[in-house]
């Protein structure tokens, strides 16, 4: 549950944004938006991919300019020049993707460009940089070897050390009350840590102003003060998390109501008698010991099991991205040359992966040129590809996947997080894949968004081409997600298979029947 905040922190306004407008070509990302933020307060910014949440945070930290609008930090109008700006004026973010830098040390990344704060007649400190660092990282709850390089923690390592570094710089520059942003902080971690996340959020809420976006509405309703909605790049309304009811903030968002049959388990098929996927004996050490199993054309095999179970690991093995220890896989009875992706999507083989911008897309590249990225040779005229064929195939798809973009030479780095997840979607449904795993493919995509690609994963792409004799392994975010939409599980844990579970259309198992075999 949440604290509430005093009543004098209540009045005190540290941040605000007055009819903030901006503007890119085809597309109006932000119509008179307003954002208070006051002081100890938590609030939660929701809304679709699309809403404006991204363009909102980047003007918060000056990484764009307003086109119209005013923006006031403690009362004092504003124009900032960048995000170093913002920071000197204690408004800060922490990223979804993260902004450390992997080869660095914690205590390294945590003081970067500010060294010469501990420098004494000419010379680094390295004594007063590790008492620092130290008394930096207590509140977050970081201890043990600072000298340890970020590549080598853990995700949620990661999101403290940038916290407190945000926190450290709010007292360098002699600002009181600095609001931190946090974009989807909880999207990499597990249950554990994401309790002991909020509960170091609410002790930092005493000297801090927290904007929390995510996902995860039972988040934003169990631990913000007050709730801001946003839809379309304009304000929809706000109120107290105290009064919040999340299928009311879900209408909101989204403009209707769900169907409570989201994962069409009346369409679910029974899958073909052809194994399509085959196998046998894969093992991967440590990561998961020998598995074999198969899977049948038209069939969706969901893979469960807690962080460390294997099966993230197994699913990598299984696309060429990792090299396995022992065994095979074969697909439409030819065995692949294991650790080749190269050879797994030639064969058929189609991933979502759970990191779109490090692993689905080529952010530099435009949306048509990511669509059609795996088909350019059925494009070619006289070995050329032909840019009007090039163009016709790509619209298509961004039609069909509902991909939000001012047009088809935009850059994908430019899309909000749904469309390129979207885009992602795209370029396998128009590459004639056989088999598809998909990693949590709605990962750290917003409601509305994730309901549209529902609709075009789940609902086309799963049951249609289920129907077409596509076979499928799913990880998905939650257990309710994995259970409505699967034929068949199997439950990991410790990197064994401990179990197989049929899961036939309206005689579904419950979750507590899966949750006793992972834990």
């Amino acid at each position: 549950m949440h604290a509430t905040q005093s009543d004098s922190a209540k009045t005190e306004l540290v941040l605000e944004l007055n009819r903030i407008t901006k503007s890119y070509p085809g597309v109006v990302a932000l119509d008179g938006v307003n954002l208070a933020v006051y002081r100890n307060e938590m609030v939660g910014l929701v809304g679709e991919n699309g809403a404006g949440k991204s363009t909102l945070m980047k003007i918060l930290i000056g990484v764009v300019q307003p086109d119209q609008g005013a923006y006031r930090i403690r009362g004092e109008p504003v124009r900032l020049k960048d995000p170093g700006h913002a920071i000197r004026l204690g408004v800060g973010m922490v990223f979804q993707e993260g902004s450390l830098i992997p080869n660095l040390s914690i205590m390294e990344n945590l003081f970067l460009c500010h060294e010469t704060e501990f420098e004494k007649f000419g010379l680094l400190s390295k004594r007063a940089m590790r008492d620092a660092a130290e008394a930096a990282l207590a509140p977050v709850k970081v201890f043990g070897d600072l000298d340890l390089s970020i590549a080598e923690t853990t995700p949620a390592v990661r999101q403290m050390v940038e916290i407190a570094r945000l926190l450290w710089l709010s007292r360098l520059y002699r600002q009181k009350n600095p609001v931190l942003i946090l974009d989807e902080p909880t999207t990499v971690l597990t249950e554990h840590e994401r309790e002991t996340l909020f509960s170091i959020l609410h002790e930092i809420r005493n000297q801090a102003s927290i904007i929390l976006i995510s996902h995860r509405l039972q988040e934003i309703v169990e631990n913000s003060d007050r709730i801001v909605v946003l839809k379309d790049g304009k304000n929809v309304t706000e109120f107290s998390a105290q009064n919040a009811r999340i299928p009311e903030i879900e209408n909101l968002m989204v403009g209707h109501t769900f169907s409570a049959d989201r994962y069409r388990e009346a369409e679910q098929i029974e899958p073909r008698a052809e194994v399509l996927l085959n196998v046998q004996n894969l093992s991967k050490r440590p990561g998961f010991e020998p598995i074999s199993f198969t899977v049948r054309a038209g069939e969706i095999l969901s893979l469960v099991g807690l962080v460390g179970s294997g099966k993230e690991q197994l699913c990598r093995c299984i696309t060429g991205l990792e090299k396995p220890d022992t065994g095979s896989v074969t697909i439409d009875q030819k065995r692949l040359a294991t650790g080749s992706p190269s050879e797994a999507v030639r064969s058929g083989i189609g991933q979502i992966p759970i990191d779109r911008r490090s692993d689905g897309l080529a952010l530099g590249m435009t949306v048509a040129e990511n669509v059609n990225l795996l088909v350019l040779d059925r494009l070619k005229t006289a070995g050329l590809v032909n840019p009007i064929q090039e163009k016709k195939n790509a619209l298509q798809w961004i039609k069909e996947c509902r991909i939000k973009t001012p047009s088809s030479s935009t850059l994908c780095a430019n899309l909000s997080g749904g469309n390129q997840q979207k885009t992602v979607i795209a370029k396998w449904l128009t590459s004639q894949v056989r088999f598809l795993v998909l990693d949590h493919p709605t990962r750290g995509v917003d409601v509305g968004a994730k309901e549209e690609i529902y609709r075009l994963i789940i609902y086309r792409l799963i049951r249609q081409l289920a129907t077409d004799g596509i076979g499928m392994i799913i990880m998905c975010d939650t257990l309710e997600e994995d259970i409505g939409l699967c034929s068949r599980m199997l439950i990991m844990k410790d990197g064994r298979l401990v179990r197989e579970i049929s899961c036939p259309p309206l005689q579904k198992p419950g979750p507590s029947e899966i949750i006793g075999s992972m834990v």
